[in-house]
């Protein structure tokens, strides 16, 4: 039974090393030999804010004001390209273009964000580009603290932290905070290191030199990141660069958006993987591997050991069930939290990790076999997309995707590092 031994541990190990070995050694490097930014040429005169947006009406005009409101020692430009809006979001920007003509309105077809995020680029006039969403808010000094690394030419981007609004209101807002401060402690070890490939695609500031055209079916927050890194730039995370955003609202939610993510990720770093290879970007080829692409197939991995541990307990080895029946006790938790939120209308917290644990893992699982049949994502809020030509299909119902009610800036806050 050698190929069950090794089919068991080789997993193992590789899970070992991709949630506690690799943080390790990022954390080690980044005090051994820290990446410092060195200002030696001027920062950017214009910097260009894009926000692509589809039927956001409700949250734009407070958007706005909020980046309006921000102390910046450079001029701004701030397009928002709506995309097939059916709401007021063209109403409500044309109306503040008019008394501020630093904002641009782009009214464009149905053709999803990144395409929309396409066009802001290459209208833009900025030398950086900050891309955003509608539902962000950035706290002070947020935008001069993402900008200011670009006096460093080595840098190529840089990412904010993202803090969640009523992080304790609901199981799956306590869940994806606390693992939101595992993310970010990490990327703050990787971005010491100059290592950071992963970023936040709400507070996200790209030189333009790392642009290129995207296609519709990638993420640019995947993509560009990878450009940088790939061209020998540093993509930095700035810890005063703070904004906030509301968590996911609810399991279905976090289902679809961890599946969208994953599916663009994966596609995004195996193609950027011929490129950022170990022996030309040796540090930048360690984190799209260790941090992204192993994470990622982390469902993969556990099947495959489970289905090991199982050959080896029939075969004699019963300490190998102990693995088995932490995974059946693990899905049983889930599986009653699963019922008693049917019945009762709430998670129970004992059972929401365990459960949200499965749904990621799932999520990640259905992101595979996107990539492996050839599936692609073109817009964002629940739509859902064709497996074979791609095509965009409408969302089965308005409230499919996210909530994407409103929120106010007087609720709690969870800071996620």
């Amino acid at each position: 039974m050698t190929w069950a031994l090794v089919m068991f541990w080789l997993p193992i190990v590789v899970l070992a090393w991709v949630y506690v070995g690799y943080p390790l050694v990022a954390a080690v490097a980044a005090r051994i030999r820290p990446f410092r930014v060195e200002p030696s040429v001027d920062g950017p005169q214009l910097v260009t804010i894009g926000i692509a947006a589809h039927n956001e009406a409700h949250v734009l005009e407070a958007r706005l004001v909020n980046i309006l409101e921000q102390a910046v020692p450079f001029a701004l430009e701030i397009f928002v390209a709506s995309d097939g809006s059916t709401d007021d979001t063209a109403e409500v920007v044309g109306r503040m273009a008019a008394s501020d003509p630093r904002i641009r309105l782009l009214d464009l077809p149905r053709s999803g964000q990144t395409e929309a995020q396409n066009r802001m680029f290459e209208q833009s006039q900025g030398e950086v580009v900050v891309l955003t969403d509608a539902e962000t808010r950035f706290g002070p000094g947020c935008l001069a603290a993402l900008v200011a690394p670009f006096q460093d030419p080595r840098v190529g981007a840089t990412t904010g932290r993202l803090t969640w609004l009523d992080a304790g209101g609901s199981a799956t807002a306590r869940d994806e905070g606390a693992y939101w401060r595992y993310e970010q402690r990490i990327r703050r070890w990787e971005s010491r290191a100059g290592w950071l490939t992963a970023v936040t695609g709400a507070v996200l500031a790209v030189h333009r030199s790392s642009y290129r055209r995207i296609p519709s079916h990638a993420s640019m927050d995947q993509v560009l990141p990878l450009e940088a890194a790939a061209r020998g730039l540093v993509v930095l995370a700035v810890a005063e660069a703070v904004a906030t955003e509301r968590p996911v609202a609810d399991f279905r939610a976090q289902f679809r958006n961890r599946t969208r993510t994953a599916t663009q990720g994966i596609r995004a770093n195996l193609s950027m993987a011929r490129s950022v290879t170990p022996w030309r970007r040796p540090a930048a080829a360690l984190a799209i591997w260790s941090h992204k692409l192993l994470r990622w197939a982390t469902p993969i991995l556990l099947i495959l050991a489970a289905i090991a541990a199982l050959v080896l307990t029939l075969s004699g080895s019963p300490a190998y069930g102990v693995a088995i029946g932490a995974g059946l006790l693990l899905v049983t938790v889930a599986g009653i939290g699963w019922i008693l939120m049917r019945s009762r209308g709430q998670m129970p917290r004992w059972a929401s990790f365990p459960f949200s644990v499965i749904v990621v893992n799932l999520a990640f699982l259905s992101a595979w076999l996107n990539v492996v049949q050839g599936r692609r994502i073109e817009t964002w809020h629940g739509t859902t997309w064709n497996a074979r030509s791609g095509r965009v299909m409408p969302p089965p119902s308005e409230g499919a995707g996210r909530d994407r009610s409103s929120y106010r800036s007087d609720h709690n806050t969870v800071d996620p590092n």
